[in-house]
């Protein structure tokens, strides 16, 4: 049998190499350098000397993924995984450091991607516990249905049960969900999904996505204080569909209070994990914003938007999103804290949309702003910007393509134990 051979990569798979990571990948690995390819390495730490096997080289290069072996010298702020299923999930990424450390990198490396006016960091009161929502994919393994998450690689469900980030009351709902459904095998014909939120009240809210009609409706007794579905019959990996959901029990969505505003937490749309951290980003940005007329671009259900006008009662909102779910809830927001009358929202693209506006306050997904959002703001009478990005090097791209004065940059812990990381910044028309 022929060897494969080494004449275009410096290692084989299998082999045994020493690398130094030097940065947080996406999810739950550290980033090395070894003779021009990048190693992407699970568990490890920036800095910290490592031994790794390699275990997969990429056809097209220069990429190949490694497992630790050993660390001659553990970083000081190594420890081992608090949650009892870290090792198996990888939905974390980062319990084998501590918090400290963990959001000490986070902030350097976006830092690094967006140099400016870095304010003291928002953090968490719940390290653990902390998470709003979670999902529960259903897949058959070894003759039994099990509930979980997909982890970063391979198609095989991870069961959830145990996890460390979750919120109590969630994750007790879990347990009763997969107690009363394990058995049930023939649900895989009808079910897709099961959405799990929760407010900080203790009050919870579940969700089943399904394909065609839902059948065997008593066997969704949960002990949730809200019970929605939602057809989803799209040959799609999304996990819930753009259908209205349907209420099956209890008296709609429940509530959750971001400062003096009362807000219904969507079923399937978007909504933060993390309500503490949520809180004040939303104080923040809604302090941030000037003038009487607001525009609010990726709206959602307008919370940010709305807090600004309860303090301020002569200013005017124009709110738009391109869920429909979304803004029937945004109105309902308004009128639940009586601002409907200073609150217009739109069903729409964000790059569709042009106003006369003082302020504009964006909270886009991953991607960042489209281009036309930022030459919409441009063409605008706005001279402050609000933008709360979910990812540092897109947000640097939209602010150095606006061109306009970085005047703070405030970073935010919203989910601890993972590499990601929150930014509020305001920017000011040049």
């Amino acid at each position: 049998m022929t060897k494969p051979s080494r004449s275009r990569r410096p290692f084989l798979e299998g082999d045994t190499i020493s690398v130094v990571p030097h940065a947080w990948g996406k999810r739950d690995e550290v980033h090395a350098s070894y003779e021009g390819w990048t190693i992407k390495i699970p568990g490890g730490i920036p800095g910290e000397p490592i031994q790794v096997r390699v275990v997969h080289v990429s056809k097209g290069g220069p990429v190949a993924r490694g497992k630790l072996l050993h660390a001659p010298e553990a970083h000081a702020a190594r420890r081992e995984p608090p949650c009892e299923i870290h090792e198996e999930c990888g939905g974390c990424g980062m319990q084998h450091v501590t918090e400290t450390f963990a959001l000490e990198r986070k902030i350097f490396q976006a830092r690094e991607a967006l140099p400016g006016p870095w304010r003291e960091p928002i953090l968490s009161p719940h390290p653990f516990g902390y998470r709003a929502k979670t999902f529960l994919l259903p897949q058959m393994q070894d003759a039994r249905l099990v509930f979980g998450a997909r982890p970063p690689r391979g198609a095989r469900l991870i069961d959830t049960s145990g996890c460390a980030v979750l919120r109590p009351e969630l994750e007790k709902l879990a347990a009763s969900i997969r107690g009363r459904l394990v058995g049930h095998t023939a649900l895989l014909t009808t079910l897709r999904t099961i959405m799990l939120r929760a407010n900080r009240a203790g009050q919870t809210q579940t969700t089943i996505v399904h394909r065609g009609e839902l059948r065997a409706v008593g066997r969704f007794d949960f002990p949730t204080d809200a019970l929605f579905a939602q057809r989803h019959d799209e040959e799609t990996n999304r996990i819930q569909s753009d259908e209205d959901e349907i209420l099956l029990a209890g008296e709609g969505p429940i509530l959750e209070k971001f400062g003096p505003i009362e807000v219904s937490l969507p079923p399937t749309s978007f909504m933060q994990g993390n309500p503490h951290v949520a809180e004040r980003l939303y104080r923040g940005a809604a302090d941030a914003l000037t003038g009487a007329r607001v525009a609010e671009l990726y709206c959602g259900g307008g919370a940010v938007g709305l807090w600004a006008l309860h303090d301020h009662p002569k200013w005017t909102l124009h709110g738009v999103d391109k869920s429909p779910r979304a803004i029937a809830f945004a109105r309902d927001n308004a009128q639940r804290n009586g601002l409907a009358k200073r609150a217009t929202f739109t069903c729409g693209a964000a790059e569709d949309a042009k106003g006369d506006w003082d302020s504009v306050l964006v909270n886009p997904p991953r991607a960042g702003c489209h281009e036309s959002v930022l030459a919409a703001i441009q063409a605008s009478a706005a001279v402050r910007l609000v933008y709360l990005s979910c990812n540092p090097r897109t947000l640097a791209r939209d602010a150095a393509a606006l061109g306009w004065r970085v005047d703070s940059l405030t970073p935010a812990d919203m989910f601890p134990q993972t590499p990601h990381l929150e930014v509020l910044a305001v920017l000011s028309r040049s």
